[in-house]
């Protein structure tokens, strides 16, 4: 339970401190005084958020302390808030994280406001109601994680098997690059090789093609210079007598012809000993288109392509690895969903025998607080599915995150009204009525921390605010309870009654937390009550 409480600098409050005993504690004072702060204040020692909004103006920091007794022993918590936003807490003078913080005081206090009310409205939060009535809170979290333990195994899976297929491809693609490349039987030293022998192919196939060209031109051509000048020599015999001088013409045109017939045979000479072997030459050009295809397809040299071969052969996709793994987690998934389907059936079983009987107990507890008239029941919602792995009367259905079924409350507030969802029909005073029912039917009474029900009495008031505060008075006979309220018929059963209240003092605003007895708290009733003497019963 929480034993004592100190806030400094938070909101409008500069500085209380208050202790608490067992049993039903109410907080009491004006709209605005403060008396959220105070709840705010306890989820803070909770790990709750922190805002740095919440530093009072002009201060540098919030500090909220508390000391708890647990299991006979004392815990003092500690919490500050800077207003740069910084966040610090503190275990018996011990510094904690947020989370460590959370973790260690889990179970200290369960706060109950309007959040906790509405949250009534959301059906996702009806089967842990239910399971907590039912005993099966235990049993449920461990359905959870073992269901949440499937859906990261089948995440894996699926993330494998991706994998193994992006494996597969790329050893598909390994096979095809080494056997091309293997097939291109490189050497290093190859590609200078081919390129000379094919600058020499190319200079022999310039020389045969441009002698060859002189010898068509000389002597083999139609027409030729052999022919040609054979013409010519015959025209000057045709005027050697009556021209002197062709003689020399003559000369000149033999010397000609015999000059020719020399080049003749040196171009022949120059042709024959330039060797061409054409099969050679193909193939160097074949192997030269097929070496700069390679260079260009991997961008790399001949060295590069043969060490890419090295490496491409000394490299193995991790096949067996990953179908190892698939095969291990496979086995996994079939164990853990074996396992959520037996725990599914025992929840089933539980949840099937609580119902009826938390559905009889809640409208009783109901009936004295004003909704005597209510019929309450829990609908067990199921998902068809014909793969499913639950199997119920010859039907199949699918696993939920909560088991083979979720709970759905369903109420008629009034008689020849059908049952409908919560949602659809209950008011706000409704709402908080139900809550206490509920929680006062699943509270533990180990339970050793301090429960805070804060806007339990919204929307209602006369009998029904009686009824309610002896609710309230009956819970807090086996532990601590700390509530917020508005009306009289509610504080005036607290065992210990504080009120808040405002105050301003050198143009600032202050809070005050008082205990009232005697006296003032009959002055406090009052005034609560609208000022009629008629409330200042006995208390």
């Amino acid at each position: 339970m929480l034993r004592k409480l100190k806030i400094e600098n938070l909101a409008v409050i500069d500085s209380v401190e208050f202790e608490l005993e067992a049993g039903l504690c109410a907080l009491t004072g004006e709209t605005g005084a403060g008396k959220t702060l105070v709840v705010g204040a306890i989820e803070l020692l909770l790990g709750a958020r922190a805002d740095s909004g919440k530093v009072r103006t002009g201060e540098e920091s919030a500090i909220v302390e508390g000391i708890f007794e647990r299991g006979g022993k004392s815990v003092f918590v500690r919490r500050k808030i800077t207003a740069g936003g910084r966040s610090y807490a503190w275990i018996d003078g011990e510094p904690v994280t947020m989370s460590e913080l959370a973790d260690r005081t889990a179970g200290f206090a369960d706060l109950l406001g309007q959040h906790e009310h509405q949250s009534l409205l959301d059906s996702a939060t009806h089967t842990d109601l239910l399971d907590d009535y039912a005993g099966s809170r235990r049993l449920s979290g461990e359905f959870r994680q073992k269901f949440h333990q499937l859906e990261e195994f089948r995440v894996r899976l699926s993330r494998l098997k991706r994998q193994l297929e992006r494996a597969r491809e790329k050893s598909r693609l390994r096979e095809y690059e080494i056997r091309e490349l293997s097939d291109a039987k490189l050497d290093a030293d190859e590609w200078a090789e081919v390129e000379g022998k094919l600058a020499r192919v190319d200079s022999a196939e310039h020389i045969l093609a441009r002698t060859d060209e002189a010898i068509q031109a000389i002597g083999d051509g139609q027409p030729n210079a052999v022919e040609l000048i054979a013409i010519a020599e015959k025209a000057m015999a045709d005027i050697a007598g009556l021209v002197p001088e062709v003689a020399d013409v003559a000369e000149l045109l033999d010397t000609a012809q015999t000059a020719i017939a020399e080049a003749l045979r040196e171009l022949s000479a120059i042709a024959g000993s330039v060797d061409i072997d054409p099969e050679e030459a193909e193939y160097l050009r074949g192997r030269q288109s097929l070496i700069e295809r390679l260079k260009r397809k991997y961008n790399r040299d001949v060295p590069g392509l043969i060490e890419y071969l090295a490496e491409l052969e000394a490299g193995e996709e991790d096949i067996a690895r990953i179908e190892e793994e698939i095969d291990t987690l496979e086995r996994e998934v079939a164990r853990v969903s074996e396992k959520l389907v037996e725990i599914a059936g025992e929840l089933r079983r539980q949840r099937e025998l609580a119902v009826p009987n938390l559905c009889a107990e809640i409208e009783r507890a109901l009936a004295p607080l004003g909704m005597d008239a209510v019929r309450f029941e829990v609908a067990l919602v199921r998902a068809p599915d014909s793969g499913g792995a639950i199997e119920i009367d010859g039907e199949r259905f699918a696993l939920l995150p909560t088991g083979s079924e979720g709970a759905e409350f369903l109420i008629s507030p009034n008689p020849g009204e059908e049952l409908r969802p919560l949602a659809s029909i209950v008011s706000g005073g409704e709402l908080s009525r139900i809550m206490l029912a509920i929680k006062a039917l699943i509270r533990s009474e180990d339970f050793e921390g301090i429960t805070v029900f804060d806007e339990v009495d919204a929307g209602i008031g006369g009998e029904v605010g009686n009824a309610v505060g002896e609710e309230l008075k009956r819970l807090a006979r086996n532990g601590q309870i700390l509530v917020i309220t508005h009306l009289p018929q509610i504080a005036r059963l607290a065992d210990v009654h504080l009120r808040i209240g405002k105050f301003e003092r050198a143009g600032r605003t202050r809070v005050s937390m008082l205990r009232l007895e005697g006296s003032t708290r009959k002055e406090e009733l009052k005034r609560m009550h609208g000022g009629e003497p008629n409330i200042l019963i006995e208390v």
